[in-house]
């Protein structure tokens, strides 16, 4: 009998310890998972939430996402509400380790006015304020064949991301912002035309030492890079 309940006891902890390090390794699985790539995206597709989701991403988490958003309107325009369909606006965001992963479009087909005004406001000098100054400067003006459409670019192929506004013609103006996204087939919804033509590279000429453009670098040494955000959407 004795015999049988040591048996008993040493299968019972034998079975307990399986299930024991089964369970450690789904927890380790699971922290993993949620370590490395965040857990499941957050979406947001409603263009009546454009100033709302700019401002939770932009301001109330230091590092949510690494712009100022300084390419994309602070608001929405009513116009572009009324064209027979609203603004197409999508922005999804990962918060993947080290930085997140990010893809935001904004398209907008404004008034004549409100597309004049805002090509006006692309064009103007922007103010940057950084911790301890504030500097004047703008968004480089691009226009050729690694473009389908002229573009004002705040980032070109900096630290694994792009952000710009391109120019459609016909009063219609796209806003683009990728992080992290490494080819076509990882987007959900930028259009391949709205890319510039080597976006695919771009993580091969970062990690070569290639320098992308970035208009938030204010000071760039072999030991840092300083990032002066735009106090927008505040």
């Amino acid at each position: 009998m004795k015999e049988k309940k040591k048996r008993k006891v040493l299968i019972g902890l034998i079975i307990g310890g399986v299930v024991g390090a089964a369970a450690i390794s789904v927890l380790l699985i699971v922290f993993g998972y949620y370590f490395l790539y965040g857990g499941p995206a957050q979406i947001t597709n409603d263009a009546k939430l454009y100033e709302e989701t700019m401002h939770k991403y932009r301001s109330e988490v230091v590092g949510k996402v690494r712009t100022g958003f300084v390419s994309f309107p602070e608001s929405i325009p009513e116009s572009a509400f009324m064209n027979g369909s609203e603004p197409e606006f999508y922005f999804y965001y990962r918060d993947t380790w080290d930085d997140p992963t990010c893809e935001v479009l904004l398209k907008c087909k404004y008034s004549d006015a409100d597309y004049s005004s805002e090509l006006d406001r692309l064009k103007d000098g922007i103010e940057l304020k950084g911790a301890d100054r504030k500097i004047e400067t703008s968004l480089e003006y691009e226009e050729s064949k690694r473009f389908s459409y002229p573009v004002y670019k705040a980032i070109d192929c900096d630290d694994y991301a792009y952000e710009y506004a391109m120019d459609l013609g016909n009063n219609e103006i796209a806003y683009i912002y990728t992080s992290f996204k490494d080819d076509f087939k990882s987007l959900k919804k930028i259009p391949e035309d709205y890319l510039p033509t080597d976006f695919e590279s771009c993580r091969s000429n970062y990690l070569s030492g290639k320098d992308g453009y970035s208009v938030y670098i204010v000071e760039k040494t072999s030991d840092h890079v300083s990032y002066e955000y735009g106090d927008r959407f505040d």
